[in-house]
């Protein structure tokens, strides 16, 4: 829960379209600024603006015209996010973008499997002996689930996540640039002093 370095006034929102993933335009308040920091990388340009207090900011890479931007964030590998965010420009950029809220839920059992936990799902399999026992026989997990949202506005940022685990039983000054977010992009809250993004995602409609 963060207010921006520098907040919106009111006459800095004003209604403006966004082209969803699937090509529909909404009408949405779209928030103006200058920003001073401008990201580039391969395929995406952006910027990066200050929470209050200079420890966190808000980061946006909005993808060439024409990239899927499931497609660009496929491709984009810690490596390259790392550099676009070692190599920011100190630049005017006019920056445009959306009001937006977005929850998500998911369950994350499929994932962990796959990156190399799978017997921890298995009634017949697991072994959480050292945490605990149950009467009714062996633990495992049941569910992971994970919930996050996130809400930008004119004041600033509030996200939030978390993640249930359920246990069962067997029973450089440069010209100025512009960024305009109008259609979908990758947007992140960044731990300034480390550059590791505590918060991530896409936003593919308003």
């Amino acid at each position: 829960d963060a207010k921006w370095e520098h907040t919106y006034e009111k006459r800095a929102v004003s209604d403006g379209t966004f082209t969803t993933l699937s090509g529909q335009e909404q009408t949405v308040p779209m928030m103006h600024s200058l920003e001073e920091r401008y990201l580039q990388g391969q395929g995406a340009i952006g910027f990066r603006k200050n929470y209050a207090g200079g420890k966190y900011s808000f980061a946006a890479l909005l993808p060439d015209e024409g990239t899927d931007v499931r497609d660009y964030i496929q491709n984009l590998t810690p490596e390259e996010l790392s550099r676009i965010l070692k190599q920011e420009t100190i630049s005017t950029v006019v920056a445009t973008m959306p009001k937006f809220r977005c929850e998500a839920s998911l369950t994350m059992n499929d994932i962990l499997s796959e990156m190399g936990m799978p017997t921890a799902f298995d009634e017949n399999a697991a072994d959480f002996t050292k945490m605990g026992h149950s009467a009714w026989g062996r633990l495992y997990i049941g569910d992971v689930l994970h919930k996050t949202f996130i809400n930008v506005d004119e004041l600033g940022t509030k996200a939030g996540a978390v993640t249930k685990v359920e246990v069962n039983a067997e029973g450089a000054i440069l010209p100025e640039v512009s960024v305009t977010l109008d259609r979908p992009f990758v947007y992140m809250i960044l731990d300034n002093a480390t550059n590791l993004p505590l918060f991530i995602g896409i936003l593919t409609e308003v």
